[in-house]
């Protein structure tokens, strides 16, 4: 575990997979971080690359040849080799190698960095294309927050609250975790959304055009915040299991695949296109806000 630190904050990290594993508060005491527990959900704040959720059966088609690829794609299983490491900044990377190249033939460079300042972590990823032809990749965060926090508090007690007053749509998804083409509101010319477990009762709710760039996790019952910004992420996440005590805000650069893909990655929805010799950066930032 990797560690690095505000006068605010102490971040802990993971090198496998480079998950953000702990988000502690020094003056309060607070674990804002799901910590991971075997009877819900042992991650806590998984890196999705090159793919956000599922493929259908499993397996897209590049360029005539069929591969296979996991639900989240694999540097969430992946050792990280740390190429900075100081008091507050981490720096994680990982490059292809003969095992990626068999489920993605790309050439890559693919870095997480990390870097606290005051009550505010700021994470970068960061992808460059090694290659000398395109390559096509979806991103995402999955992070977990306690919720409830705090004894007395119960998962209804806590609401999310966007910077933007709109109309938010969610998508279906289907049982294979496929976006099914339906959808319906959950929030309607507002910018708040109460939190109960009934709204993940057909998994996570998958807002393809999300309004604004910011949310806020409230409770009714306690005055600190932890605020999101996710900036130019085009998708949003929200999600948890029914009854468990944590949820996810997941800022994305693609969605599942359509229930009716026809497979070829280039046709998936999201996709990032990243021509050779460039690089793509996106910076989403976490703050908490006590008292």
């Amino acid at each position: 575990m990797k560690r690095i630190e505000s006068d605010v904050l102490r971040v802990d990290v993971n090198p496998v997979g480079a998950e953000l594993s702990s988000l502690f508060a020094k003056e309060s005491g607070q674990e804002y971080l799901w910590q991971g527990d075997a009877a819900w959900w042992t991650g806590r704040a998984p890196v999705l690359f090159p793919i956000v959720c599922a493929m259908k059966d499993g397996r897209y088609v590049y360029d005539g040849q069929t591969y296979e690829m996991p639900k989240h794609g694999f540097v969430r299983q992946a050792p990280f080799d740390v190429a900075l490491a100081t008091e507050s900044k981490l720096i994680l990377e990982y490059r292809d190698n003969e095992a990626t190249r068999k489920i993605y033939p790309f050439a890559f460079l693919f870095q997480v960095i990390f870097e606290v300042t005051g009550n505010t972590l700021h994470t970068t990823y960061r992808v460059e294309n090694l290659g000398d032809a395109p390559m096509y990749f979806s991103m995402g965060s999955h992070e977990a927050f306690n919720c409830p926090r705090e004894a007395g508090e119960s998962f209804d007690d806590y609401y999310l609250e966007f910077d933007t007053e709109a109309t938010y749509v969610t998508e279906t998804v289907n049982a294979q975790g496929l976006i099914k083409g339906d959808t319906y509101t959950v929030i309607e010319n507002d910018r708040v959304l109460p939190l109960k477990h009934e709204l993940f009762e057909n998994d996570a709710l998958i807002f393809k055009n999300v309004p604004g760039s910011k949310v806020l996790l409230k409770s009714k019952k306690s005055p600190n915040v932890v605020e999101m910004d996710y900036q130019n992420a085009p998708q949003l996440g929200i999600w948890t299991k029914v009854g468990a005590p944590y949820i996810c805000i997941e800022p994305w650069f693609g969605l599942p695949d359509d229930a009716g893909h026809d497979g070829v990655i280039e046709n998936k929805f999201g996709m990032v296109k990243l021509d050779a010799g460039k690089e793509f950066n996106w910076v989403h930032t976490i703050a908490v806000r006590e008292g």
